[in-house]
């Protein structure tokens, strides 16, 4: 492969594992169901870290942990912003900043911030997750905070 194609090969890679990034925010987001679904690879890690209790080992435990998730937390807006990617042929890393907006239904409104730690194999030319770490670093209720409008408004009222 020449350089060029090395270097196509190589955007082309990052493009795809950072909509991989996107993906999981929109799948959890929605939230989307097949979205989420189909980012992991079948042997998938997803480990949220102790606050959130154990790790998820494969796409069906994966999947039962969103919904736990989801009926704990069923509001979210995920950012993720400053991704340092390396690809190596059909390896990837990654790390990430997390800014989520949630609304809990123990704290209500909540700002959520944290970094995720990721590895990603490409299998049969499909990037997937591999492995997902979660460092939670704050859990900030916003006390006193209420939507006044917008679609999702009335969701906020737990």
């Amino acid at each position: 492969m020449n350089s060029t194609e090395a270097r196509i090969e190589r955007l082309e890679s990052r493009i795809a594992i950072e909509d991989l990034l996107s993906g999981y925010c929109h799948g959890f987001d929605g939230p989307d169901r097949d979205l989420l679904r189909t980012l992991w690879t079948e042997d998938a890690v997803f480990d949220l870290g102790p606050a959130f209790g154990e790790p998820a080992e494969g796409v069906e435990a994966i999947m039962a942990k969103a919904e736990e998730l989801w009926a704990a937390v069923p509001v979210t807006y995920h950012w993720m912003a400053n991704q340092i990617i390396t690809i190596d042929g059909d390896t990837a890393r990654a790390k990430s900043e997390l800014d989520c907006f949630a609304v809990s239904r123990q704290d209500g409104p909540t700002q959520v911030a944290g970094v995720y730690t990721d590895r990603f194999e490409r299998r049969d030319g499909v990037w997937k997750f591999r492995h997902r770490v979660f460092d939670l670093q704050l859990w900030a209720p916003l006390n006193g905070w209420a939507a006044t409008a917008g679609s999702k408004a009335d969701q906020t009222k737990i």
